[in-house]
């Protein structure tokens, strides 16, 4: 039930539930749980292509590696390049390309490729430092 609080009343403290618990993540050795681990290695990630590799890739390359890089889960991104292409305001062309370039950099590994019938391929994202 909901109740409206008067002017400088304080709201009750909210109950922890066993799903904000599972949000969290089991804790590894050192004892930090690891959605933060996760989140920080993604930053440092993210910051190493920043600090890095951004100067020396065209604009394309860049709107793909970021939109592989978001869509990165568990390690790997499964994107289609006609969507790619469609979110990055380029063409499907252009979008092989940019992999191509990626991939030479180092800053992408292709896991599986994938087709009109296999389904959208499979990428490892990551930084030249990695």
């Amino acid at each position: 039930m909901t109740r409206i609080l008067k002017v400088g009343e304080e709201p009750e403290a909210l109950a922890s539930s066993s799903r904000d618990k599972g949000a969290k993540g089991k804790a590894d050795p050192t004892g930090k749980p690891k959605r933060r681990r996760a989140t920080a290695d993604r930053f440092g990630t993210l910051n190493a292509f920043v600090d890095l590799s951004l100067r020396d890739l065209r604009r394309p390359d860049i709107a793909v590696w970021l939109i592989l890089y978001r869509d990165t889960r568990n390690g790997t991104a499964r994107t289609g390049q006609s969507d790619i292409a469609r979110r990055a305001g380029i063409s499907e062309r252009t979008v092989r390309r940019s992999i191509g370039r990626l991939k030479a950099a180092g800053l992408l590994r292709i896991i599986r490729r994938g087709g009109p019938t296999a389904g959208p391929s499979i990428y490892a994202v990551g930084s030249s430092t990695e």
